[in-house]
């Protein structure tokens, strides 16, 4: 019989990556996401379409489609990629865990490594560096965070996925007005130290069993991100840090973290030293990079799901570099502060054999057709134009 895994999030480059990976190896595909023009579903593996609702606008209704779905066909794998559409399932991790394999933690687990103020503190027991991090309940704190540190200074939400919600503040006037203004979007925020743009975005990408020991880790360089400055990578490549890769298993492990995880570090140019940013606590976008080094994580994931352990991963390859061109790095261009200086780079990846584009694919070539089309239908509109061009905001 031949196994079928449910993938939602088939709009994301993340779940494009999933589908991708697991319909290689003959793995029955049904991809669901909330727009009708997913890229997922122009891959050539997907062999059937849901349309579920708005899992940020209605998270019960999408909770109960899937629930539905999974009740009436048989699966023996989901994968829900990112928070919006993990979340709502997890809460409902018992009902999920009688119809099919969930390899993922429970809400709480989930939402403590997504509690940024809450990571920091236990990364500091660890021994990482963190930056400094203050939880802003009212003006007096927003003050005392003033106090302590030095302008400009970081303003996110304690709970968010991403770089959503997060503001450069320049201003003192300004930080419990935009303390107030991200509290109104996001919940909880804290302000945090800034550590200075000019040093490298490390990812390093986990997949953990379920007594929290390390099956693979690959370390990902961000080459290019966009937005530039807080951005997820356009460009990307694996790199060998031992070091680093110990760090983010040390806190993967006081989290008792069980199946996939991104632990981002940024290099701090005043002093070239690692500072813990954040945790993912799902899978990543950038997953391409990882499977080009040599790291199936989709497949791994899939195989620790049905067998309940895999071995571990132990090499990969750092030759290659993955680049996202749709949309990632093309907006990187023609948004970046110093296009000039990063021309020569960025042109001369279309020539080189060790730069490999995630869209197109000549195995699976039409998602490229579905990018094309998707930007017609949504790149065109003023507001969403700018919406996608809108940079970190700096006040």
């Amino acid at each position: 019989m031949v196994s079928s895994v449910l993938i939602t999030d088939a709009q994301s480059r993340a779940g494009l990556s999933v589908i991708r990976s697991l319909g290689e190896k003959h793995i029955r595909i049904v991809a669901a996401d909330r727009d009708r023009m997913a890229l997922g579903f122009f891959s050539r593996y997907c062999s059937r379409r849901l349309i579920y609702p708005d899992p940020i606008l209605t998270p019960e209704d999408y909770g109960d489609f899937i629930l539905d779905e999974l009740s009436r066909e048989p699966y023996d794998l989901i994968i829900p990629l990112f928070d919006g559409s993990l979340l709502p399932l997890a809460r409902r991790k018992t009902a999920v865990d009688r119809l099919t394999r969930f390899p993922f933690l429970d809400y709480c687990s989930l939402m403590m490594a997504r509690d940024k103020a809450r990571v920091i503190e236990i990364a500091r027991r660890c021994g990482l560096r963190v930056p400094s991090t203050f939880t802003i309940h009212c003006p007096e704190d927003a003050n005392h965070a003033l106090s302590a540190l030095s302008l400009p200074l970081i303003v996110r939400p304690r709970e968010a996925e991403g770089s959503k919600g997060l503001c450069r503040v320049e201003r003192a006037g300004n930080v419990w007005r935009t303390c107030e203004m991200v509290a109104s979007k996001f919940g909880p925020v804290i302000i945090q130290e800034y550590i200075p743009w000019g040093g490298f975005t490390y990812d390093v990408d986990v997949l953990m069993n379920r007594h929290s020991d390390a099956r693979a880790v690959v370390v990902c360089k961000r080459l290019r991100t966009y937005p530039t400055e807080a951005g997820p990578t356009s460009c990307g490549q694996a790199v060998v840090w031992p070091e680093l890769a110990d760090m983010a298993i040390s806190l993967l492990k006081e989290l008792s973290w069980f199946g996939p995880a991104e632990v981002e570090f940024r290099i701090d140019p005043r002093d070239g030293k690692p500072t813990l940013m954040e945790v993912n606590p799902r899978l990543w976008g950038s997953l391409y990079t990882g499977i080009l080094a040599g790291v199936d994580f989709p497949y791994l994931l899939y195989r620790l799901a049905m067998d309940g352990d895999v071995p571990t991963v132990s090499f990969y390859h750092t030759d290659l570099k993955a680049r996202y061109f749709f949309t990632l790095d093309l907006l990187c261009m023609l948004t970046h502060p110093k296009r000039r200086s990063i021309a020569r780079e960025w042109i001369g990846g279309f020539f080189d054999h060790r730069t490999r584009i995630f869209i197109p694919s000549w195995r699976d070539p039409l998602p490229l057709l579905g990018k094309l089309v998707g930007t017609l239908v949504y790149g065109t509109r003023p507001s969403r134009l700018k919406q996608r061009l809108r940079r970190v905001k700096i006040n």
